[in-house]
């Protein structure tokens, strides 16, 4: 019997990690960055479509090639990414994870810039967190 997925396009440091790890029963995630070395977004986006009907939820890349691809193909996405204005938090967030520099700096560059590109995706429902909400805390009211 197939699974009804829902699909999430969910930033970094947002709690997938913590939701997979502890009911990985009902959560997936798909890395995007274990996909960049291949025929990147096809790949990527085959995987999602094999897990599609396989697990509850299943939390994928906010890369907006791979969600414009998949809203092309009819897929239903929900985007979830912080509050713009909670950059210290996160890069706290991610020094506190142990996240290495290069990640953190790479963030720290490109936040506001990939948070506006985000916003602009009007073909995804979506989620802005605000401070100390995480997935946990959004998920079930989706």
């Amino acid at each position: 019997m197939a699974i009804r997925t829902k699909i999430y396009a969910a930033f970094c440091g947002t709690g997938k990690t913590y939701l997979c790890n502890n009911f990985p029963d009902d959560y997936f995630e798909l890395e995007c960055w274990e996909y960049q070395s291949g025929d990147f977004p096809n790949n990527y986006i085959k995987d999602i479509f094999n897990k599609i009907g396989k697990v509850k939820y299943l939390f994928i890349s906010t890369n907006p090639v791979v969600l414009e691809q998949l809203y092309k193909q009819g897929v239903k996405i929900i985007l979830i990414y912080p509050d713009k204005s909670l950059k210290e938090k996160y890069m706290k967030r991610f020094c506190e994870r142990n996240s290495s520099y290069d990640f953190i700096g790479v963030m720290y560059k490109h936040w506001d810039d990939w948070l506006d590109e985000l916003k602009e995706l009007n073909y995804c429902k979506q989620i802005i967190l605000k401070s100390n909400e995480y997935l946990l805390n959004v998920i079930n009211k989706i």
